[in-house]
């Protein structure tokens, strides 16, 4: 019995060991610091499993998770080296496209700055939204090396598979739709989501009428390139 109980042990130890191992190899990252992920198709038409009691049935994806799924040139971290990398706007990573049968994501702890050759500039930023801490990456807009900087976020949400729940109501496939962008304010190293003039307001409360104001006379939409007014108007203030 104690020579059963033994063998036991030691065959449960072999396993958590093995387990252990096996998980430190899969999120091993490389140079770049990329990390392994699966080629996910990206036109319409995407496959995915929704589960039922005891069966699963394959549901087309509507929609698409980036606003721009196409590869293109770009340096990590201002490198000289250019690789080809996207926009998940789902996901929140850059996918760099290793060969044409492997796509991987590029890990955010190690690459926080993304340039590509026709211009646009990303930098993962910190911010917090309805008291939590979250970090995305961040497109630059406007001045970029203004006093006051400005930043746009577009993301893509997953919207449900729908059942109908009549003979009259159609059911609705599950769609990736693009969300509203929304604006950031970097002012003194801290990064602020702006949806309406109480944020700024609250950013710069020694110039609220100001902001107050201009906001009203240039009727000013918080989710669209007006944003880019706000912040020449800021600069002039301060």
């Amino acid at each position: 019995m104690k020579l059963i109980n033994i063998q036991l042990s030691l065959l449960f130890s072999l396993l958590v060991y093995t387990n252990m191992f096996g998980q430190v190899l899969s999120s091993s990252p490389d140079v770049l610091g990329k990390v392994s992920a699966p080629v996910i198709p990206t036109n319409s038409g995407i496959e995915s499993l929704r589960f039922t009691n005891f069966s699963s049935d394959k549901v087309s994806t509507l929609g698409s998770q980036f606003v721009n799924d196409k590869f293109s040139e770009a340096t990590v971290n201002n490198g000289s080296q250019y690789f080809d990398l996207r926009y998940n706007n789902y996901s929140g990573y850059f996918e760099y496209k290793k060969s044409p049968t492997e796509v991987i994501n590029l890990s955010k702890e190690k690459n926080n700055e993304i340039t590509f050759k026709d211009g646009r500039k990303y930098f993962l930023k910190q911010y917090k939204t309805n008291k939590a801490s979250k970090e995305d990456y961040l497109l630059t807009v406007g001045i970029t090396n203004a006093n006051v900087k400005l930043y746009k976020l577009d993301s893509v949400e997953l919207i449900p598979y729908k059942e109908s729940t009549n003979s009259y109501e159609e059911k609705k496939l599950p769609e990736f739709k693009l969300k509203k962008p929304l604006y950031f304010i970097e002012y003194e190293n801290t990064v602020n989501p702006i949806q309406k003039s109480k944020d700024l307001e609250k950013i710069f409360p020694d110039h609220s009428k100001e902001i107050k104001k201009f906001i009203s006379q240039k009727n000013i939409d918080f989710n669209s390139d007006d944003m880019i007014l706000v912040q020449n108007f800021l600069n002039s203030i301060l």
